[in-house]
């Protein structure tokens, strides 16, 4: 049984866990329209541009012994603490969020 995720999969649960609680959604929305940058990014942007991240360490890594399940659980769960810190996570964040979830599993 393979234990590898696709994309979509990914993504899916991500935003699943991103979008779980409404009052946090408004939170981070709120978060997100005081960026002063405004680079025009949503929690949907963020969800998409976090699961290429992890999709992509998950390829590159080709790790068999990784219950790549829980590390995305980790990964979603440091993605919304990091949001909820009134952060906008940037593609380092990400990978760094990444690598640290991985290593948290084995």
């Amino acid at each position: 049984m393979s234990n590898s995720l696709y994309y979509g999969e990914i993504a899916a649960k991500i935003s699943a866990h991103l979008y779980q609680n409404p009052d946090q959604i408004m939170e981070i929305d709120l978060i997100l329209s005081q960026e002063d940058d405004k680079n025009d990014q949503t929690l949907w942007t963020i969800c998409a541009d976090a699961a290429r991240v992890f999709d992509t360490i998950e390829d590159l890594s080709e790790e068999h012994f990784i219950d790549w399940h829980q590390a995305l659980d980790n990964y979603a769960d440091g993605l919304l603490d990091h949001l909820l810190q009134g952060e906008t996570p940037n593609i380092i964040d990400m990978v760094s969020m990444a690598s640290e979830s991985i290593q948290n599993t084995l």
